[in-house]
C-alpha cells in the first residue's frame, strides 16, 4: 500500500500497483512549471520581442520579492503561438525539488504575476469572442 498525505493532512491510500499505474510525477529532484498566457492582438508588434522581456523582468522581480529566488533554477518567457483570440506566451520556470511543497502555490503565482504585469503595462488579456452576423 502507498499512503499519501494531502495538503491539510487528509490521507489517501492506494494499492501499490494502482498508484504506480497512475505514473506519479516526482517533484523531489527538480520540476518545471509551464504556463501559457494569452495577450491581445493589439500587442502584435511587440509580442515576440519587447513584451517577453518585460514579462520576464516582472516575474524575476516577483520571484525575488516573494522569496522564491533560491529555489528558481531557470526562467524563460517565449512567444508560443498565434491563437484564434490571443497571442500566447509560454512562461517556463524550473525549480529545485525543495520547492515541491509549493508546487501548486507557485503555479498559481506565475498566473498572478502575469496578470499583475498586464495590469502594470496596460496589456489587454483577451477572451474568446463570438461574432454573429445576420
Amino acid at each position: 500500500m502507498v499512503q499519501l498525505v494531502q495538503p491539510g493532512g487528509a490521507k489517501k491510500t492506494y494499492q501499490t500497483q494502482d498508484f504506480l499505474a497512475q505514473t506519479p510525477l516526482n517533484l523531489s529532484v527538480n520540476f518545471t512549471l509551464k504556463t501559457v498566457f494569452g495577450l491581445s492582438y493589439d500587442l502584435q508588434k511587440e509580442i515576440t520581442g519587447k513584451i517577453p522581456e518585460i514579462l520576464l523582468a516582472h516575474i524575476r522581480e516577483a520571484v525575488q520579492k516573494e522569496g522564491y529566488e533560491n529555489g528558481l533554477i531557470h526562467l524563460v518567457v517565449e512567444f508560443q503561438a498565434a491563437n484564434s483570440s490571443s497571442l500566447d506566451l509560454a512562461v517556463i520556470a524550473d525549480f529545485k525539488g525543495e520547492m515541491a511543497p509549493s508546487y501548486y502555490k507557485l503555479s498559481r503565482a506565475v498566473q498572478r504575476w502575469c496578470v499583475e504585469a498586464c495590469t502594470a503595462n496596460n496589456w489587454e488579456i483577451p477572451f474568446p469572442q463570438l461574432t454573429v452576423h445576420h
